[in-house]
């Protein structure tokens, strides 16, 4: 009895030691909860540009009147007292009742009560008013003073700068990865001949004056979504999953979901763009240097489609280090891999390319061309259809471009015995993603199938999710 007494006590204290326990490894550090909370704060509440920032751009423009820098701080801080003291106070004083930052996980929990569509309101008071602050701000540095030998162009350099400091308003975290890019980044990762930056600037003007217009219009329907969400969960109420059930239920989460993706769809637009300029760039560039900036930019907007050539990569290093390879074998597999990388690059663009219609299908019936008052409508089957077709594409785009990776490794087995061991893995791994893909796009073009047919049976007049049966 004294034993099992000690083995009860005994797993009653480990179990306390476990709970006590796993919180604690789970929990983020506070400054890690500092920093999510700063983070989303960005989201809800504008800040000033602050006079350091402000003279350092008035530097940058070549300003020489302090008295015009000194009039538009002031003239600023100005603008910006009211703004304080308005909506962004508001925000302050609701932001507790609305959000907070799980310690364990350090995820955002937002309470969908009616202080949060006060919160929503006052930080769209509050943004644009910012905006305008900033309008009239860089509007009197465009209006004084520059250096006598100043040669650059005032109105194109303040307006440069404007967009800018606009991006680092409006920009809003992106839900899709690299919809965000800094093109002058790609270029000169690849390129640093300053004639080829001079060259492209054209183009990357071009590009910030779209991006400002398309991060207008991304953060207003951005806004708008998210208070037609907070309004929809606000009506239904706490615990509403609970409490509903059948076609409400149904109705209820096809809504919630659709102000989700449509808050995806609205980053589509900058993507176009960004893949636009890109694009663009290529006659003003050498040809080799534009390759290579499609395909970093590539990997950034579709990490997934590039798996492989990080794979691929690091095969490559180890085959031109093994011992198996004398300097001539060194020579012929580099030029091997050279005489392969334009078509490979191709073959990645293409797919790149059908990856962005594929996103744009997907998403398509929650694009900005959807109005807002119709976001809550299921996508129509000629949407889905349309979707998976162009899936397929996708899919079929991968599948060729990997089968020309196994065609390059393939000829490397011959090395030696240690490279044979390193390819045939290689391949293993390539043959279970070809596996996957095929069987995703057997079970696409089945689904495909059913679709058309019930497309088929509607343009009858049948309703194809009613069983046939004999008339009564």
């Amino acid at each position: 009895m004294r034993i099992r007494d000690a083995t009860v006590i005994f797993g009653l204290l480990l179990a306390i030691v476990t709970i006590t326990a796993r919180p604690a490894d789970a929990q983020i550090s506070a400054a890690e909860r500092a920093l999510r909370e700063k983070s989303l704060r960005r989201m809800y509440e504008p800040a000033p540009i602050d006079p350091a920032s402000i003279r350092a751009i008035a530097r940058d423009l070549e300003i020489e009147d302090e008295t015009a820098i000194v009039n538009a701080l002031a003239a600023y801080e100005l603008a910006w007292h009211p703004i304080r003291e308005g909506p962004v106070q508001i925000v302050r004083e609701r932001w507790p009742a609305c959000f907070s930052i799980d310690g364990q996980r350090g995820d955002v929990r937002t309470r969908y009560t009616p202080e949060l569509l006060l919160l929503l309101q006052a930080r769209a008071e509050a943004f644009r008013a910012a905006d305008v602050a900033d309008e009239a701000l860089f509007g009197r540095l465009l209006a004084a003073d520059r250096e006598a030998e100043s040669k650059i162009d005032p109105v194109a350099s303040t307006r440069r700068e404007r967009r800018r400091r606009r991006r680092e308003l409006l920009d809003l975290p992106d839900r899709l990865p690299g919809t965000s890019i800094e093109p002058l980044e790609l270029v000169t990762t690849v390129a640093v001949d300053p004639e080829i930056l001079e060259g492209v600037l054209p183009v990357l003007d071009a590009w910030e004056a779209d991006l400002d217009a398309a991060l207008v219009a991304r953060w207003s329907r951005s806004e708008s979504i998210e208070r037609m969400r907070a309004a929809t969960r606000i009506e239904l109420g706490p615990e509403w999953d609970r409490l509903l059930a059948g076609a409400a239920r149904d109705r209820a989460d096809r809504e919630l979901a659709a102000y989700e993706e449509a808050l995806i769809a609205t980053e589509i637009p900058r993507r176009n763009i960004n893949a636009e300029m890109i694009e663009t760039l290529g006659p003003r560039v050498p040809p080799l240097t534009h390759l290579e900036i499609v395909r970093s930019h590539h990997r950034l907007a579709h990490p997934a489609l590039f798996v492989e050539d990080a794979r691929l990569e690091r095969l490559i290093q180890e085959i031109l280090a093994s011992d198996d390879l004398d300097e001539r074998g060194r020579e012929d597999v580099e030029n091997l891999i050279a005489a392969t990388a334009e078509r490979l690059n191709r073959l990645g663009a293409a797919a790149a390319k059908q990856a962005d219609r594929s996103l744009a299908s997907r998403y398509r019936h929650v694009s900005d061309a959807v109005p807002l008052e119709n976001l809550g409508a299921a996508p129509t089957l000629e949407d889905d259809i349309e979707a998976i077709l162009d899936e397929i594409e996708l899919l079929d785009a991968v599948l060729e471009r990997r089968r020309e990776f196994d065609r390059l490794v393939r000829p490397f087995a011959g090395i030696g015995a240690k490279t044979e061991l390193r390819v045939q893995g290689h391949r293993a791994v390539n043959a279970s993603f070809d596996r996957r893909d095929r069987w995703s796009r057997d079970r696409l073009r089945e689904a495909l199938v059913e679709l058309g047919f019930r497309r088929d049976e509607r343009n009858r007049g049948a309703d194809p999710d009613v069983e046939p049966g004999f008339e009564e």
